[in-house]
């Protein structure tokens, strides 16, 4: 990790990166990562699975296809 949630998000919009999960961020952090994950066709959510808001403060950001497995497996882990 680079120390940049706001690289790591772009990152995962153009498949650099499968997914990206963090698990304390500011609005700032993330907002703008949110938009590309989504537009480029990935999913945002928090570690819960809900929708993106400007609350979250726990995310998950993936390329659309392992995203529902990620988050299975952070659940597994202990991390939500």
């Amino acid at each position: 990790m680079l120390g940049s949630a706001a690289l790591m998000l772009a990152w995962v919009a153009i498949g650099r990166l499968t997914c990206y999960w963090e698990y304390d961020l500011s609005s700032w952090d993330i907002s703008a990562g949110a938009i590309l994950i989504e537009e480029a066709g990935g999913k945002f959510t928090d570690l819960e699975g809900n929708d993106f808001s400007l609350r979250v403060r726990k995310m998950c950001a993936s390329n659309g296809l392992i995203h529902d497995d990620i988050l299975c497996v952070l659940k597994e882990a202990g991390v939500v």
